[in-house]
């Protein structure tokens, strides 16, 4: 009697662990599928958040422009004076707190505190037309900060825009980003291939405010990173040696052929100045330039 009673415990205890066994492995797919489906929709949540900050990023962006927009339209008739001035100022600082809302994060430390927005003015009399973003100073160094949504509206009739920056167009893109009330002539510009996962730029050229036998004086790099655009600007601090060849086409020239000089004086320059021996070092300072931004 013991006997039976003891295997029919055995019995169901072996009972009871097969099915509990067989309903573990009927529930461990369902398992797996509900994890798998949690972290697919922790992906897609994921991926959703991105596409909602990159949209969020823009419509800051489409309101500075907006912002910027009403501005130079409520400034193109006005005179200059005491009030009109303090307007065009208080509005320049209000786009400035737009843009260091906009700018987070960057590649330059701090741009979005201590960076000056790089508009100067919207008042007709004293000009505008300068790209918009924020500059900071380092030393001998400039530097501006832009996105790229900002720089392909500000270049909207010229089409610039991330994928089609060339040698051939930084001249007038780094004109309007620094060249205020003087000329920026370039001498070279090439791209920059030795720097991984980075689209750069530099170039050399001669800035002035009048036209004549002089050296380049000026070097500039572009850099392209995620979503931002950078353009560098230092001055050349020790003068260079002129390239008799061409300093020679200003021999004799009166103020009738001056701007047929100068055009040929910068396209003798262009030639020569990749063969002469103060390229090579000017161009590894536009690398240590480009550095600031990737290192």
């Amino acid at each position: 009697m013991k006997k039976n009673i003891l295997l029919g415990i055995i019995s169901i205890i072996f009972f009871t662990t097969c099915s509990q066994t067989k309903k573990n492995q009927k529930e461990k797919p369902e398992t797996l599928v509900t994890e798998a489906k949690e972290l697919n929709n922790s992906k897609t949540s994921s991926k959703i958040n991105q596409e909602e900050n990159k949209k969020n990023g823009h419509k800051k962006e489409l309101n500075y422009i907006k912002r910027r927009n009403l501005n130079v339209e409520y400034f193109k008739n006005k005179e200059f004076n005491d009030r009109t001035f303090k307007q065009n100022r208080d509005s320049l600082f209000a786009l400035e707190k737009l843009l260091k809302n906009i700018l987070i994060p960057t590649k330059v430390n701090d741009i979005n505190k201590k960076g000056k927005i790089n508009l100067e003015t919207f008042l007709p009399e004293l000009g505008f037309g300068m790209l918009d973003g924020l500059t900071t100073y380092d030393k001998e160094v400039s530097i501006l900060c832009t996105t790229n949504f900002i720089f392909s509206d500000f270049f909207i009739k010229q089409g610039y825009k991330f994928d089609n920056i060339a040698e051939s167009n930084i001249e007038d893109i780094f004109s309007y980003a620094f060249a205020s009330g003087y000329v920026i002539t370039s001498i070279h510009s090439y791209k920059i291939n030795n720097i991984e996962n980075v689209k750069a730029y530099g170039m050399i050229s001669i800035d002035g405010q009048d036209i004549g036998p002089f050296k380049p004086n000026s070097l500039y790099a572009l850099v392209l990173i995620e979503d931002n655009i950078y353009l560098i600007r230092k001055s050349i601090k020790k003068e260079l040696e002129g390239i008799k060849k061409c300093e020679s086409f200003w021999n004799n020239v009166d103020s009738r052929s001056e701007d047929k000089t100068w055009e040929s004086y910068c396209e003798c320059y262009q030639k020569e100045f990749t063969k002469n021996e103060q390229f090579l070092p000017l161009k590894k300072e536009i690398e240590k330039m480009v550095k600031l931004i990737t290192e």
